[in-house]
């Protein structure tokens, strides 16, 4: 009896690592947004969203405004240092892109005419 709640146990205990292990990595992998940068090599200026989201996947975010629309990205560059990446579309073509908290990019986004 001893020795089949010890195979029990051991079985049991494998299922549960299996579970959470396989949890683990596909909850990793499938985080909308994350990018690497060598993502970024296969963006060009005058792509169309769709084009983008083709290369990079969905962002984490989008917003729009009357003049652009922005999708928001992230790149874990690990030891908790995440960098946030923008790309600015106006009529559905990249207008520009950059990391989000550069004074200078958001010089440029602001720059963006209104469509008004």
């Amino acid at each position: 009896m001893e020795l089949t709640f010890v195979k029990w146990t051991l079985r049991v205990g494998l299922c549960v690592t299996l579970v959470c292990a396989t949890t683990l990595l596909l909850g990793c992998r499938a985080h909308t947004g994350k990018i690497h940068g060598t993502d970024l090599t296969g963006i060009r200026l005058g792509m169309s969203k769709q084009e983008v989201v083709g290369v990079l996947g969905k962002p984490q975010n989008a917003s729009a405004n009357d003049a652009f629309e922005t999708y928001r990205y992230f790149e874990d560059r690990g030891m908790y240092r995440l960098v946030y990446h923008e790309f600015v579309f106006v009529d559905d073509k990249l207008k520009l892109y950059g990391i989000g908290n550069d004074p200078t990019f958001r010089l440029k986004v602001q720059s963006i005419p209104s469509s008004h």
